[in-house]
């Protein structure tokens, strides 16, 4: 039961004894660890503490509540409770009310990421107050296609040793992750769809990180569909927190498809290229089968890293043909070539093969075997060139900003100007809210860097 309300006498007033069920009737995993005054709070990777006594304190200023007859505690069932007396009845719905609104003001202040151990920022509007446009970080990436890119989150539990973005727990430059509300995230999804008069739009989530880390996924995959112009939702994910029950939830909402990252069949050699010493390749093929038996669409886009897993590629496509040989909207594979980047993590003594020659070898894998479509191309997915929305600013212009929020590396801050997100590196010791002047650097597909001039 989520409310108790019993009569006790205490000397000559009559006093109510109320108990509520916090677990029933907040949206997070509740705890209280033995022997702390701390209200622990989790929902996926989302992690973070509320201070017990501040909780009271505000319960005894908004109600006429004792405060040292307050208690939260872990009843039988292991759920968290709060107890309290009162001369008065009080409503159980408002003071649930109150209890969430002071979690939410709170919450952020602690809020990590449980797998990278990184501050985790939750994104709101009242956080910006403009679209979400201009980061590459998060929101909605516009490239001039039907395809739009969704970015709900950052940070990713696998240490890949060739990642692009020097992602995971191991990541020397990352400092911490962000997490966008998804009702903020829906509203510039929409408004870029307007803008651009969609009709076929391809909500695809992906990220620096990986998407389906988000806690809200299927809320989000649900929302996105509401837009009457969306004709396909899809991931891009390495699998790590896919279930069976992920699966059905997002069955349930009609997600289009997944693509699903898988380097290796052999255990050594996917534990080696994940990064991780607990990745069960067996699980990984048992969930890309259920998803192909599933309304979900499965791609599956191993990375072909020239001499060392080759052997692996040739498997993965026979798994691929086996398994997922009903697909027909949809090619099922999509193997991508291993390239080298600056700011990302590569591998020692692997070169890079140019295109004409990858594409060739992929030609000779589809003869040798039989498959089809594995030189990828926009038109098998329904993706088409389209206007983008206005870029609002030009290279080498300068504009005054507001500091917004810090950035995920050292120096770095994330100021907003001319309704657009703007990363600037380099910077020191400047405070949310400062204003400052910027020189555009980099403007491309609405994502915007610069320098403070």
């Amino acid at each position: 039961m989520g409310f108790v309300l019993t009569d006790k006498k205490l000397s000559k007033n009559k006093v109510f004894r109320i108990e509520i069920n916090l677990s029933e009737n907040i949206p997070f995993a509740l705890s209280i660890p033995q022997d702390e005054n701390v209200l622990q709070i989790n929902k996926g990777v989302m992690h973070g503490e509320i201070d017990i006594e501040s909780l009271k304190l505000e319960l005894s200023q908004k109600f006429p509540i004792n405060i040292n007859s307050i208690d939260f505690r872990i009843n039988k069932i292991q759920d968290v409770v709060v107890e309290f007396s009162s001369e008065l009845k009080l409503d159980q719905e408002t003071i649930i009310n109150v209890l969430q609104q002071t979690i939410s003001q709170e919450l952020p202040h602690t809020l990590r990421n449980k797998d990278t151990k990184k501050p985790l920022i939750y994104i709101t509007n009242d956080l910006f107050g403009i679209p979400l446009i201009g980061s590459i970080y998060f929101g909605v990436i516009d490239r001039g296609t039907n395809l739009l890119q969704i970015r709900p989150i950052t940070g990713c539990p696998l240490n890949c040793p060739f990642c692009s973005v020097d992602e995971g727990p191991i990541s020397k430059t990352k400092l911490r992750d962000y997490i966008v509300d998804t009702d903020y995230l829906v509203n510039t999804y929409n408004s870029i769809v307007a803008e651009k008069k969609l009709k076929e739009a391809e909500a695809h989530l992906d990220g620096q990180g990986e998407p389906m880390a988000y806690p809200y996924l299927p809320e989000l995959v649900q929302k996105l569909h509401e837009n009457e112009n969306t004709k396909i939702v899809s991931i891009q994910t390495n699998g790590w927190y896919l279930t069976e029950q992920l699966i059905d939830e997002l069955a349930e909402v009609n997600l289009t498809r997944i693509n699903l990252s898988i380097n290796a069949l052999s255990s050594s050699l996917s534990k080696k290229l994940s990064g991780k010493g607990d990745y069960k390749i067996e699980k990984m093929l048992e969930l890309a089968e259920y998803i192909a038996n599933s309304k979900i669409s499965l791609l599956i886009a191993p990375l072909w890293i020239p001499g060392i897993n080759d052997q692996d590629i040739e498997e993965i496509v026979q798994f691929s043909l086996k398994v997922n040989s009903n697909e027909t909207k949809y090619p099922t594979l999509g193997i991508q070539n291993y390239l080298t980047h600056d700011v990302g993590r590569n591998l020692k003594g692997i070169p890079q093969k140019k295109f004409a020659e990858f594409n060739q070898q992929l030609r000779n894998i589809e003869k040798k075997f039989g498959a089809k479509n594995l030189v990828l191309k926009p038109y098998m997915f329904n993706i088409y060139k389209t206007e983008m929305i206005k870029n609002p600013m030009r290279i080498n212009e300068i504009v005054n900003a507001e500091v917004v929020l810090l950035g995920r590396q050292m120096g770095e801050v994330i100021v907003k100007a001319k309704n657009r997100l703007i990363h600037v590196s380099n910077v020191n010791q400047l405070s949310l809210g400062k204003k400052i002047k910027v020189r555009i650097t980099r403007n491309r597909h609405n994502i915007f860097f610069a320098e403070a001039v």
